[in-house]
């Protein structure tokens, strides 16, 4: 079975960050004449403190969803009036990484784009609670944006991982992803110092062998080689600034006792302190669509959002 890249959701909060992901995601959209799938979650997440709260909320809550579905409408005309794409738009209340993760889910999405604000934006861990509850939750891919990054075209791309199950799948997902191009991937193999790395390679060599089999068939040009490191985010950050990529994918399917290189302090690291777009796997991913068994959410035409 091959992956499928039809539907592209791409979360916005209106910011500069999320602005900027929605442009390489657009690119992205044309290359792969994909749906953009647009949402905006509207917050229900508010304290208020008035005689009557209860009507304070519901003013409240009015009035900015109000501006949201104004302001959602307008993004998505002049995205249809300016690049001649296919798009849907979704305007969901709630909190905003759960809605995000279950509209994947329920829709046959094939990749999530989404801005980060580094780690030296407002919050001090990096990418904030949005970007790391879909990273952690979503079973999507997920493409994270760093501030001021503007290229689309994946040229130079880095590839770190572990010989365990599941690298196969992550291979066709991104040879789907880049579709053909003139990309060169550099496949890093890593290993901690105080591991065996030879019963390692040993253990999951059908796996390797397999692994190596596709690359010899694809387009791509490539190049491997066997890294002993003391820290994972570290060797990947340093390895994409001296090899000056322009993706990083991150294959994070592993054993649980190699949860550190899952999301948390592997993932996070290297999304926050990247400078280029990061593609991440976490665990169960579902690179496959089964699209007989997803809800489809209905698309919000104008007279919908218009609607109080």
């Amino acid at each position: 079975m091959t992956p499928t890249f039809k539907n592209i959701l791409v979360p916005t909060d209106f910011s500069e960050p999320g602005s900027n992901a929605l442009k390489i995601a657009i690119e992205l959209c044309k290359k792969h004449t994909a749906v953009l799938h647009l949402l905006y979650v509207v917050e229900n997440r508010y304290i208020v403190t008035a005689p009557a709260p209860e009507i304070a909320m519901s003013a409240l809550i009015t009035e900015i969803d109000q501006k949201a579905r104004s302001r959602l409408y307008g993004e998505y005309e002049s995205i249809i009036k300016t690049h001649q794409i296919s798009v849907q738009i979704h305007m969901p209340t709630g909190i905003p990484y759960d809605e995000i993760c279950q509209a994947a889910s329920e829709m046959p999405i094939d990749l999530i784009v989404i801005g980060t604000h580094g780690a030296s934006g407002i919050n001090k861990s990096g990418m904030g609670t949005t970007a790391y509850g879909i990273l952690k939750n979503c079973i999507k891919p997920v493409l994270t944006i760093p501030p001021n990054f503007e290229a689309w075209e994946f040229k130079k791309i880095l590839f770190p991982i572990r010989p365990v199950q599941g690298l196969k799948a992550k291979y066709e997902f991104l040879n789907t992803f880049l579709k053909n191009n003139d990309a060169a991937i550099h496949f890093a193999t890593l290993c901690l110092e105080d591991e065996d790395k030879e019963e390692l390679l040993f253990n999951n060599k059908e796996e390797l062998y397999e692994f190596l089999a596709m690359q010899k068939n694809s387009n791509f040009s490539f190049n491997k080689k066997l890294y002993i490191c003391k820290n994972y985010s570290e060797k990947v950050l340093l390895l994409s600034e001296i090899l000056d990529v322009d993706l990083v994918v991150i294959n994070s399917t592993f054993y649980y006792e190699w949860i550190q290189f899952m999301v948390g302090p592997f993932t996070q690291q290297v999304v926050n302190y990247s400078k280029v777009p990061v593609l991440s796997f976490r665990q169960g991913i579902d690179i496959y669509n089964n699209h007989n068994k997803q809800k489809k959410q209905p698309e919000l035409n104008k007279a919908s959002l218009l609607q109080k």
